[in-house]
């Protein structure tokens, strides 16, 4: 069901988010069936909801990546995003927010606010979408409506409002009242009526209904003037509105309440949600669309959210499945996009021609020939588009900023059969182009296959996927770190070959200045050989047999870096000697210097940057200081600090459980290889013992 051209202003693209088991998916099946779309809900537990459409979200009970559902409400289009809440799954949820109008968060009036939740409203912040609140499980038995809002207040440092407050709780909790109407009501059985306003939430009633007059009013000075010397309270016509600008600009954080589950106080959220949400026209007022030339990030091009404006696209989400073929999941920001439109990728400067238009009910996908400005749908048949892209026209071509996706957490080496190896490359790489948050490579070094995720849970999904999608089983165990080896001090040594067999023999002989480099300045070779004391032409095979020798270095096996190599001297014999030859005297030179000069081994130190809750500082800086860790920094940040720190590798390849276990999922953090250092010797020893 999709608006025409004219009526942007009432499609509402709202992203659901929370907590894993807040209950988004429930609220989905709630919001369908309210509005006729669906006749029946399905429930989590028994895999029948309408958006569950992955076997791995079945087995779990939650969802594990965006998916999309539409429905009409009283003339207004919904577009809705039900998005993951487990910690793993967050980044794909944080692209949805970039692309949508609004969001509804939910919290558990049971469990209250989870770290979830105040990762996704920084999320939420950040991308400067309105957020609408919805205290679910209001039937729970220690449901606590009044402890919620307070946490919500506090932990988000907002000021929260209730819209709908709830009659009773637990047990108990039968019904909502809508303050500004000072409406009441009941879906006790099933059954939803509007009934008289009980005596036991009157006192409730009026307090939140006066506090919220009073903060809408204190948005506007006519109507506050009016409301302060005649006590003249608005009409709801005009505190509508006023809640409206609060919501979309972002000043108040308005509550509603009730249980997707009991079907209570969802209608209340669709016409708040209709009422209070951004339309597209809206949310290009808060945050204008501002793209760029493909070929000049110097020239802004800022599209319009209406039909008659060029072209502009972005596809937040890519499904490939091995028999249906490629899905690009879209949103049109301006102009219409057509079937089997040719397009033109900004952002990969392609251009190619796309197949069928879709918009997705869930499982299901429903065939439609156009999508317009403020339109969320499906393209089939895009091979070279990805998730991020921005799609245009080759008349009209722009490219929005992409999100930045936070680095993987946890990486894991992949074993699997030497037989299957290309197999599940190809797998592998193709449910990364789905998910932007994997990374699949080969290291150089260590010739291993890693994959790497936002945590276990993430790696353990797209193993699953990896088998029903493309029949290939691959185990995980922790990567080889990639140590190196180097020597600390100068020395100079000979190589020198000869052998005789009867025939022709070999014969090579060179001297070698071996000297340590700065660390990361890798290695030079230089050639000072005078009078021809070895050929010109058996220069290079000298330095080929140095570099053979520091593949395999001296101390453990590990490659050599950070030396000067310097050829000083040597002799050759005019029949004898060949280019053999002076490879293996370069070769038998270098692992004596390795010998002489003082041999270490080097690891990779970590640049690591945390941002971690005040309360768990002490915590995450005692724990790195125990892995070897050095402190180089703390920058306060809101309810937060930014910890830097500088840590070997080996002992932080299970970082990502261990911050989410010390923060209670509330920690982020970033790391990249900075430096090598040497390694302490009572590690070395520890490490030559267990490689044998």
């Amino acid at each position: 069901m999709t608006t025409s051209p004219h009526d942007i202003k009432k499609i509402r693209n709202v992203a659901l988010i929370s907590h894993h088991g807040g209950g988004k998916t429930t609220l989905v099946e709630s919001l369908l069936f309210n509005s006729k779309t669906i006749d029946k809900r399905g429930t989590v537990e028994k895999g029948t909801t309408h958006t569950s459409s992955e076997p791995e979200e079945v087995q779990r009970g939650m969802t594990l990546s965006t998916h999309l559902s539409f429905c009409n409400w009283r003339g207004t289009d919904l577009n809705i995003v039900d998005t993951p809440g487990y910690i793993d799954f967050l980044e794909s949820t944080r692209s949805v927010l970039n692309v949508v109008g609004g969001a509804v968060m939910m919290f558990s009036g049971e469990m209250g606010v989870k770290p979830e939740n105040i990762r996704l409203w920084q999320f939420a912040v950040e991308a400067m979408v309105p957020v609408i609140g919805f205290i679910n499980k209001m039937d729970k038995p220690r449901a606590d409506f009044i402890r919620v809002l307070g946490e919500m207040e506090s932990s988000l440092e907002k000021t929260v409002l209730p819209v709908t407050i709830p009659i009773g709780a637990g047990d108990d909790f039968r019904g909502i009242v809508d303050l500004l109407p000072k409406t009441a009501w009941s879906a006790k059985n099933g059954v939803f009526e509007q009934i008289e306003l009980p005596d036991e939430v009157k006192d409730d009633v009026e307090y939140y209904r006066t506090q919220l007059v009073e903060k809408i009013v204190e948005y506007d000075d006519d109507l506050l003037e009016k409301y302060l010397e005649d006590g003249e309270e608005p009409d709801e016509e005009t505190l509508q509105k006023g809640l409206k600008e609060a919501v979309i600009t972002r000043k108040l954080l308005v509550v509603f309440c009730g249980s997707a589950q009991a079907n209570i106080g969802v209608r209340a959220l669709l016409n708040g949600i209709s009422a209070y949400m951004a339309s597209p026209l809206d949310k290009a007022t808060i945050k204008p669309l501002i793209g760029h030339h493909p070929n000049n990030d110097q020239v802004d091009i800022s599209p319009k959210p209406d039909v008659s404006d060029p072209l502009s696209a972005v596809v937040f989400k890519t499904t490939i499945d091995p028999f249906a073929g490629r899905l690009s999941i879209i949103r049109v920001f301006s102009g219409y996009i057509e079937s089997d439109q040719v397009i033109y990728n900004g952002t990969q400067q392609s251009k190619e021609k796309g197949g069928r238009l879709f918009k997705i009910q869930g499982k299901d996908k429903i065939p439609v020939d156009r999508l317009n400005a403020g339109d969320m749908g499906a393209i089939a048949k895009l091979s070279h588009t990805h998730t991020g892209d921005t799609i245009s026209t080759e008349k009209y071509p722009l490219k929005f900023a992409m999100v930045q996706f936070h680095d993987p957490t946890l990486a894991f080496a992949i074993e699997v059969d030497k037989n299957s190896d290309e197999k599940a490359s190809s797998g592998l790489e193709r449910l990364v182009e789905e998910d932007p948050t994997l990374r699949f490579f080969r290291d150089g070094q260590t010739n291993e296959m890693i994959l790497a995720g936002m945590g276990q849970t993430h790696l353990q999904v797209t193993l699953e996927r990896l088998k029903r999608k493309f029949n290939t089983e691959v185990t995980l165990k922790a990567p080889k770190v990639p140590y190196k080896e180097t020597l600390v001090r100068e020395v100079r040594v000979q190589g020198r070959v000869k052998k005789q067999t009867g025939g022709r023999g070999q014969f090579g002989n060179c001297w070698l200045v071996v000297t340590p480099a700065p660390r990361g300045a890798g290695f030079r070779f230089e050639n000072k050989i005078v009078g021809g004391a070895i050929p010109r032409a058996f220069i290079p095979s000298v330095e080929k047999g140095v570099v053979e020798a520091m593949a395999k270095g001296g101390l453990g096996g590990y490659p050599v870096v950070d030396v000067n190599v310097c050829l000083v001297d040597g002799s050759f014999h005019s029949v004898d000697s060949s280019d053999n030859a002076f490879r293996a005297a370069g070769s038998l030179a270098f692992n004596k210097a390795m010998d002489e000069g003082g041999a270490v081994l080097l690891e990779p130190v970590m640049s690591l940057e945390a941002t971690v809750p005040n309360d768990v500082v002490g915590d995450v800086i005692g724990d790195l200081n125990a892995r070897r860790g050095h402190i180089t920094g703390a920058t306060p940040k809101v309810g937060s600090q930014i910890v830097k720190a500088e840590v070997p590798m080996a002992e932080v390849l299970d970082y990502g459980n261990t911050i989410s276990t010390l923060t209670s999922g509330r920690g982020l953090y970033t790391m990249q290889i900075s430096t090598y250092q040497i390694v302490p010797s009572h590690i070395v020893r520890i490490l030559l013992e267990k490689k044998g």
